[in-house]
């Protein structure tokens, strides 16, 4: 994973160690996601890349039923959801590996890489146990 903005430069790198990563402001300590160039809380530029929890919540969700991204025509539909990650005080959002009728708000939750339909390999979510916690 090369390409893409320089700002997700730190994120790529953290994906190839298969780690998940966020910023950390430098300045006030808060975590931000998505990644900028200086926090958004105190405008500090000093961030650097941590690692996130491999575990989260379910916090709200959404199935696509049409796309015209590449590649993800055949995939439709799919659930995509925003992930509230537990310590790190930031949500993210991505793809859900289940069936959508096996979703709930406030289930348990881990990433993993699976195949993406537009080629290569990319984080999903599944969902997960209550109360594991590995680490990677």
């Amino acid at each position: 994973m090369t390409d893409g903005h320089p700002d997700l430069a730190g994120y790529r790198e953290g994906l190839a160690a298969g780690e998940l990563r966020a910023q950390r402001c430098g300045g006030c300590a808060r975590m931000c996601w998505p990644p900028r160039p200086a926090c958004p809380r105190c405008g500090c530029p000093d961030t650097s890349w941590e690692r996130l929890p491999d575990a989260g919540e379910l916090f709200t969700w959404t199935v696509v039923a049409h796309t015209r991204l590449a590649g993800f025509q055949d995939a439709v539909p799919y659930p995509v959801g925003m992930i509230a990650l537990p310590g790190a005080g930031i949500r993210m959002i991505g793809r859900i590996a289940a069936p959508a009728a096996e979703l709930a708000i406030g289930m348990p939750v881990r990433w993993t890489f699976a195949g993406s339909p537009a080629g290569g390999r990319r984080p999903v979510w599944t969902p997960a146990p209550a109360g594991r916690e590995e680490s990677r």
